[in-house]
């Protein structure tokens, strides 16, 4: 046997472990005969009710017998055959031979499936074209499996509230102990993309201790730091303070990475929480805030969840309902077209509606600010002076951003 030979099937026993922590169960391992596997595929492609069939071009359904080719029949990954679902790992030409894994049908989603198939084509693919994934220490490898495990139960929203961290990554972790989660995505060139092994060093240089660093894609990290170090600048042992103090954490963070990579990164953080028991939910959470964050507030980079719930409400909203509300309520929304209105409005609201701290913030006289929520009275109909229109207005103003982009 060559050594390449003996590195293939390490891999194999290392990536089935990997798959059945994604999936939450055990994968039984076959080995049957070219003819048997073939002769499957033969028998499942033309039943549409029961059974999916999908290869390394995407989908294959509903195909009349003598329309299958060779080719297509060596593509296909995996089948279900109603009950089971059994996942194409090798094919031993010269034994004729076939090495399949196997599990119930219902225990794996469509989107799972193909995440699957992904694996497996990445990890097995024996040509000079695909690599395998080579990892340069046990940490390295258990913290991309994690964020591989986080990924899918992210997907699948009935798991979060309840979904608990498999114990072989709690005690590898850490995560039994109270921590303060950060999201960080990233639109970088190309050229410029952000490597794991460097943000971590740069992010240990800056909580001072060793951080856990979860790939989840890309360009896209979920990390935690103890909650002492985020919030020790607190005044007080508030809620509202620990907000305050990580708000400033979040903006030195932000500027940090931001000066070392090209590109646009987006921030997100929680409060302390235990991830051995919340990392799903709150991870979702974070994702959720950034989404919101970068849809209604295009200029902001850093969205904190508890900043954003006027936005959750509103995109909560079904669309109809919201053209609806746009319609009824808003004279002229056009006027949010107009980049000194939308800048007057956005920040007439983050200061409270206070019209000489606005002055300030926007480097204006107090007389031209009046002037211009004059002008806004007078193509809305609404003074944002007073509480209930501004409160109107603001609902205005995202709903009218956010159906904006559909």
């Amino acid at each position: 046997m060559q050594s390449g030979d003996v590195h293939y099937m390490k891999l194999i026993p290392d990536l089935k472990q990997q798959i059945e922590v994604i999936i939450g169960t055990t994968l039984d391992e076959y080995e049957i005969t070219i003819q048997e596997w073939t002769q499957s595929v033969v028998n499942l492609v033309g039943l549409h009710g029961n059974s999916e069939i999908f290869g390394d071009e995407g989908e294959i359904q509903g195909l009349p017998d003598h329309s299958i080719s060779q080719s297509t029949l060596s593509d296909v990954i995996s089948l279900n055959t109603g009950e089971r679902i059994f996942f194409k790992v090798r094919m031993n030409e010269k034994e004729e031979t076939v090495v399949c894994w196997g599990c119930v049908a219902r225990s794996i989603t469509v989107e799972t499936r193909r995440f699957i198939e992904l694996l497996i084509r990445t990890n097995t693919g024996r040509s000079d074209d695909i690599q395998p994934i080579v990892y340069e220490n046990d940490r390295e490898q258990y913290l991309t499996e994690l964020g591989l495990w986080l990924t899918e139960q992210i997907k699948q929203p009935t798991k979060q509230e309840s979904e608990s961290v498999p114990d072989r990554f709690v005690v590898a972790a850490g995560l039994n102990a109270e921590k303060i989660l950060f999201l960080l995505q990233g639109d970088t060139p190309d050229a410029h993309r952000l490597r794991s092994k460097e943000l971590n060093k740069l992010l240990e240089s800056y909580f001072g201790e060793e951080i856990v660093l979860i790939p989840l894609g890309e360009q896209e990290w979920i990390f935690m730091g103890d909650k002492e170090i985020v919030t020790e600048e607190a005044e007080e042992d508030t809620t509202e303070a620990k907000k305050d103090s990580l708000n400033a954490f979040c903006l030195g963070l932000h500027e940090l990475v931001a000066s070392e990579w090209a590109g646009v990164f987006h921030l997100s953080a929680s409060l302390p929480c235990i991830p051995a028991q919340q990392l799903v939910s709150v991870t979702a959470l974070l994702k959720e805030s950034v989404q919101l964050g970068r849809a209604f507030h295009v200029t902001q980079h850093i969205h904190l969840p508890w900043d954003l719930h006027l936005e959750r409400l509103v995109a909560s909203i079904p669309d109809e309902q919201r053209i609806r509300f746009i319609q009824e309520t808003g004279k002229d929304t056009l006027i949010f077209n107009d980049s000194e209105t939308l800048a007057t409005l956005e920040t007439f609201f983050s200061l409270d509606c206070n019209v000489s701290e606005t002055a300030k913030r926007l480097f204006i006289h107090r007389n031209t600010l009046v002037y211009r929520l004059d002008k806004i009275k007078q193509e809305i109909g609404y003074d944002v002076r007073h509480f209930e229109s501004a409160v109107l207005v603001q609902f205005l103003l995202l709903m009218y951003k956010v159906t904006k982009k559909h």
